[in-house]
């Protein structure tokens, strides 16, 4: 079972990086399709553009770039543009769009970059994309005679001042906590859940410090024939870890952890990891591709609640892991997968291999299928408890039954069809 799991992935990753290699060649490259000299006239027709990737407000868009028609099939566009993002290191948004040139003739693809702040409210945010989308596609506007409609203003100083180095007083460190909580009651069944993250980070181009911590508590009470019966299940993790670029392809870090569960029958795990990860592709493009392998070693204490099924209160061991991560974001759609493998060193029958992969596919005009599966094989269940286990604790959810396998498994299918113009605005009831 697993070997067919990793063919899978190996054809998957060659499927992939074919492609990403063939969109790179400029030889091959047969994206291309001219409709015509553009030597000595321009356009009449506005530029049709197809966006995917990160959800915008279209509506926006519509109304305040109105030199292009925005169109909903690519095999139609002149220009797909392609949005990515990432946090950046003061918890806004860098945002990535990858402009493919499809019909125009001459001009190359290329990506330019927005980036948003933390607190920018919604309205800035999309003001910032809006003119990052605008500016990336004024060399194409500039073939059509839409170009001859615009004007530009400057909103900045009208002699531009010498720009000086920015003094930041927390040296690139971040902060953020969540509090959140939910109740529903009814007459005979009672649940609440809360819990608290508080997150410190910083982030420079040649190191990343990440902290974080997690409290949750889920309680739930049932009330039948006058008993009551009620269930706790708490939650604590904390991380910390410290991750070096070494080039542009290699990076060294220290991870550490904490996690308690009640449900997992795990008072405390403690464990710490030097790692070291190899990325294929150069960092600097990682919003198109990624492909990185990462190796973790380390030891790890554990303390139980009760007895475990290897008649342990509490143990010591080491553990290894070997994780695959593999991302390619191109017109023909994106695909994501990953394979890890963990085992404990003393037996290495003790070990979880996981394989999750989420495809998204343009298979012709108007029809897309997405689909997403996690295999995971399981053998590493060591924390838990021994003994019996009531049907009272499994109906409450009170502890983690054995298994040896875990199983998800999602599909879309998307048709579209018709008018290929989006352009009309229209909010009414």
């Amino acid at each position: 079972m697993i070997l067919r799991f990793l063919t899978i992935f190996s054809l998957l990753i060659c499927f992939a990086l074919s492609n990403a290699s063939a969109t790179e060649n400029p030889e091959k490259d047969v994206r291309i399709k001219s409709r015509g000299s553009l030597s000595y006239d321009k356009r009449d027709a506005k530029i049709k553009v197809y966006i995917e990737g990160v959800r915008l407000d279209m509506d926006y868009m519509r109304r305040n770039m109105r030199f292009a028609d925005f169109v909903n099939d690519p095999a139609v566009a002149d220009v797909h543009i392609i949005i990515s993002s990432q946090v950046s290191g003061s918890g806004g948004m860098v945002y990535s769009l990858m402009y493919n040139n499809l019909t125009f003739e001459n001009f190359s693809d290329f990506t330019i970059t927005c980036t948003t702040l933390a607190d920018d409210t919604n309205e800035e945010e999309r003001q910032k994309l809006k003119d990052a989308l605008s500016l990336g596609l004024m060399p194409f506007v500039n073939q059509t005679k839409a170009s001859n409609q615009l004007s530009f203003n400057y909103r900045g100083e009208a002699e531009p001042a010498q720009f000086a180095e920015v003094e930041d007083p927390w040296n690139n460190w971040t902060f953020r906590g969540d509090v959140s909580g939910r109740v529903n009651m009814e007459e005979s069944k009672k649940n609440y859940n809360y819990s608290f993250n508080a997150r410190a980070d910083k982030v420079t181009e040649e190191i990343r410090i990440r902290n974080n911590a997690r409290r949750s508590v889920n309680t739930q009470k049932y009330t039948t024939d006058g008993e009551e019966y009620r269930s706790d299940n708490t939650s604590t993790y904390a991380s910390s870890s410290a991750v070096k670029s070494l080039s542009s392809r290699w990076s060294t870090g220290l991870f550490g952890s904490f996690y308690n569960s009640n449900y997992r029958n795990t008072k405390y795990s403690m464990s710490v990891k030097p790692a070291v990860e190899y990325n294929i592709f150069p960092w600097d493009v990682s919003d198109r591709k990624v492909f990185t392998i990462a190796y973790y070693i380390g030891p790890e204490w554990m303390k139980y609640y009760e007895e475990s099924i290897y008649d342990k209160m509490e143990e010591s061991l080491w553990e290894q892991s070997l994780r695959l991560d593999l991302q390619i974001v191109q017109t023909w759609g994106e695909i994501e997968a990953g394979l890890n493998a963990t085992n404990y060193m003393h037996d290495w029958t003790k070990n979880r291999i996981t394989f999750d992969t989420d495809l998204s596919v343009r298979i012709i005009r108007g029809l897309s299928v997405r689909m997403g599966f996690t295999v995971e094989n399981v053998h590493d269940q060591i924390y838990l408890p021994k003994g019996e286990i009531s049907l009272e604790d499994v109906l409450l959810n009170k502890v983690q039954l054995p298994s040896s396998f875990e199983v998800g498994a999602n599909v879309g299918i998307r048709v579209q069809f018709g008018s290929i113009y989006n352009n009309i605005v229209n909010n009414r009831l």
